[in-house]
Order: C-alpha cells, then structure tokens, then sequence
C-alpha cells in the first residue's frame, strides 16, 4: 500500500506538502469546512462499550444508537443500569506504540470502504468538493486517536480513489485527546465533548484568518449529527459572527430527518429587504419608528429567561416535561435544560450547589436572567455609568458569569454571561 500524504504535526498546522494553496474568490474570500466525524462524514462500525454494573457485563453499542440513547443512559426505563465509563471508548482512542495504519479508525475505515455497505454519510459530499476544490477543511471529533491517525486516514481515502487529493487542513481536533484538550487550554475535566468542540470550532476559525487573511469576507460552515453538539455550534458560530461581522457563518444539522442549513446572524443584520432597512427578525411594526415600537436594547442586553435552582435534573424535567406539558429546547447533560413555556417564556433549570449558590427551594432560588450580548464587565461598567447600583462583584461559574443587582423596590435581578455550556 503506498503511503498517503505527510501527517499533520499539530493543530491548526498543516503539513501535506502535496496540498496546493486554495483558490479563492475575486473578493479573496475562502469557503472554509468543518466537520464531525461519526454518523456525518462516515458511518463507521466502530462500536462503543456499555457498561452495567448491576449484572457486570458490557453491551456493545454502534455510534448512532450511542447518540440516540446517551441521554436515557441511568435514567428510569430500558438504560437505567448501563452507565459510561473509561473503556467504553476503547476503540475510539489510539494504542500506544501502534502504527497508524493499525490504529482502530483506520482498520474500521477500510473495513467499511471494502464492503458493498453504505459508508458515506449526509456531509461526505461537501468534503468531497472540499478537497475537489482545495477547499480548507477542519476534523471536529469526540474521538480521542492522534491527529496523524486521522489525516492517515484522509490520505487512505485518497489512495482508493475515493477522493481527489487531501484538502489543505486548518486543524484536526480530537476532543478527547490529552495534546489537543492541552492545545485549546480545556483544563477543566468537567468541560463536556460540545463545549471542548465549541473551543475548537472557535479555534478553527481564528487559525483560517491568521493564515489566510481576516480582511476578505470568508465563509464559514460546520456540519453535525449530535443535536448537543449542534447546539453548542450554533453557540461558537455566533461567537464568531459578533467577533468578526463580516464573514458568513453556517451550522448544518444533519441529524436524521433534521437535515438543515442554517446561517447565523446578528438580530440587528439587515438580511431581507435591504433597501428599505428592514430586518428579517424586527421588533418594530411595519411603518413603525424605533421609538414608535420597541427599542432594540442599548446597553449590552439582549434576551433571558427565568432560572430555577434545582436538585435532580432527571425529576424537574420530569414535572416540567410530563406534569405541566412544557417543551424541553435543551438539555446538556445535568448542567442546564431550557423549556418553552409559550408566548416569549424561557425557563432555565441548573442544579443548586450549596454554599456557591442558594438552596433548591428556597427564598432567592428563582431568578430573572437578562442575557449579555458583551463581556460582562463591559456591560456592568456601562449600567454603573448610568447610576445602576449593583450588589457585588462578578461571580463565575464553569458555564456562565453572573452580575447581581436590585431595581428601586429591591428586586434582584442577574445579569448573564453564558460560557460554554
């Protein structure tokens, strides 16, 4: 077999020499394509091991049924007792001292391409005309091998013919490798697989405008099946668009029947109707003045929701889901849950711990949250400056940087940063 292309050294650092520089538009501007691995790119037999220590035996599961169930896992019902654990992700880590062309996601690839089985997932096509068109791409993956073993892996595609050439690579990030958790400084072992791939997406994109430039209007899109990591995408790409305005950013949801492409803007972008200044998502009636309707926000705020402490997620999604016929938006894992409750009300729920915070069901548990469109100490310094009296510094958390304050009657309100989760 002949070699496929020189491997990647780190991230964000591309090394096949064979890979010519990408052709941009008359504007300068590139189509840059991120992407997930598993059940997006490829549907690989690659299997996960449930553990149950009940009965202590393991039960082997593929990705996509791990993806469909990971959230029933220890709950009451058919996943109650099966439970993750180290190993099982044995397969989805490379072997000490093994050769590339021998690690697990290699052999499972050429097990897949060699058989008459569909191997080709929803995003196969875009990383096709990714490296058709020299198209800079970048890996985005739960997976745990080493960066080489994947690029090794794209030089192999390219060896069976499956692709022309291996597209220039901005970056391939193995979420749950130890070098690349090192590389984006995701130190904190309670960093869940969407938030350490919403650093990584952000790190993506600031390697693309260091190497290629951040004046020409670039494009930016990231494809994935996991609807939390769609979630937590959708977070990094509006990250980046209030950073840098005047590139495209793109989140495609290939999860199933979900198949969609969304792009993100600012509710303040004038998308639709630009000739007459109207928005896609406005706030003023039509004919209507600012100060005819509603304000857009001024100071830094922009939306928020009502929170509850609570002290089992598992229970409280329960009353709120079943009992009182709330739709749950989103759950990740037991750090937070958002419900619909109709007409404009968003209700929060993240787990109480005492001392940092306020009993569950307590006096002061349930809170108004204004969201922050800016660092919260930028917003805080511009509402002290118009006479807002708060009640104490800054307090952070892993997932979100709170700001307390009253209103005249003594109400306390929170202001809210939210970080990665």
């Amino acid at each position: 077999m002949k070699s496929p292309p020189a491997i990647t050294k780190s991230l964000g650092e591309q090394s096949s020499p064979g890979n010519i520089e990408p052709v941009a538009e008359a504007d300068g501007s590139i189509s840059f394509y991120f992407f997930d691995i598993d059940d997006n790119l490829l549907f690989l037999p690659t299997e996960l091991y449930l553990w149950n220590a009940e009965s202590r035996i393991e039960q082997a599961v593929s990705s996509g049924e791990f993806a469909r169930i990971q959230n029933e896992l220890g709950r009451p019902g058919k996943w109650q007792a099966w439970a993750i654990r180290e190993e099982t992700f044995r397969r989805f880590r490379d072997q000490p001292e093994v050769p590339a062309a021998e690690q697990s996601f290699v052999v499972d690839l050429l097990k897949t391409v060699s058989t008459a089985n569909a191997w080709q997932g929803p995003s196969w096509p875009l990383l096709v005309h990714a490296a058709t068109k020299q198209r800079p791409i970048a890996m985005v993956t739960a997976r745990g091998h080493e960066p080489a073993t994947i690029e090794y892996a794209l030089g192999v595609l390219v060896e069976r013919g499956f692709l022309v050439s291996v597209p220039p690579i901005l970056g391939i990030y193995t979420v749950s490798n130890p070098g690349v958790l090192a590389k984006l400084g995701a130190a904190d072992p309670a960093m869940t697989v969407p938030s350490i791939k919403k650093l990584a997406i952000k790190d993506a994109v600031k390697t693309a405008l260091e190497r290629f430039g951040a004046a020409p209007p670039h494009r930016f899109g990231m494809s994935d099946d996991d609807p939390n990591n769609v979630v937590l995408a959708i977070s990094a790409m509006r990250d980046c668009k209030l950073i840098y305005p005047d590139k495209r950013f793109f989140v495609i949801n290939t999860n199933r029947d979900e198949f969609v492409k969304l792009e993100i803007f600012p509710m303040n972008h004038p998308v639709t109707a630009a000739g007459s200044g109207q928005r896609l998502l406005h706030d003023n009636p039509p004919g209507k003045t600012p100060a005819q309707g509603i304000a857009a926000p001024a100071r830094g705020i922009s939306g928020g929701n009502v929170s509850i402490y609570i002290s089992n997620m598992d229970r409280a999604v329960a009353f709120y889901v079943e009992s009182l016929g709330l739709a749950l938006r989103t759950r990740i894992n037991d750090e937070w849950a958002e419900l619909d409750a109709g007409n404009g009300l968003i209700i929060g729920l993240h787990p109480a711990q005492p001392p940092r915070t306020l009993p569950a069901g307590t006096r002061g548990a349930i809170n108004i949250e204004l969201r922050v469109t800016k660092p919260l100490e930028e917003v805080v310094a511009g509402l002290e400056g118009a006479g807002v009296k708060f009640n104490g510094p800054i307090v952070s958390y892993p997932n979100v940087r709170l700001a307390s304050l009253s209103d005249p009657d003594q109400n306390e309100l929170l202001l809210a940063q939210v970080l990665h989760s």
